[in-house]
């Protein structure tokens, strides 16, 4: 419930939600978390991390519905935080031998 409550407030949701409000926000927040981990791979929500922020703006933009809007103006930052991540596994990799 943590995460639901850090996007209310990254949202202005200020006032008392209903449980139905708060049951559209969880689906759209694990929505979110399985399409960014499809195209990152193991992704950590719940530090603040680069994630977390493409996370909160992916559910920004669903409940606006303006989801396919989020993949073109994201999609440099998706590719970069990928591309990234591969290279720390690779360098894990190396350590590791």
């Amino acid at each position: 419930m943590k995460l639901l409550e850090e996007v209310k407030n990254y949202l202005d949701i200020t006032w008392e939600t209903t449980p139905q409000e708060d049951e559209k926000l969880l689906s759209m927040i694990e929505r979110g978390k399985a399409a960014l981990s499809g195209k990152l791979g193991t992704c950590d929500f719940e530090r603040e991390t680069q994630e977390k922020t493409l996370l909160f703006n992916h559910v920004m933009y669903e409940r606006s519905a303006a989801l396919n809007e989020f993949w073109d103006n994201y999609r440099g930052e998706i590719i970069s935080l990928r591309l990234r991540k591969r290279v720390e596994k690779y360098e894990a990799e190396k350590q590791g031998l």
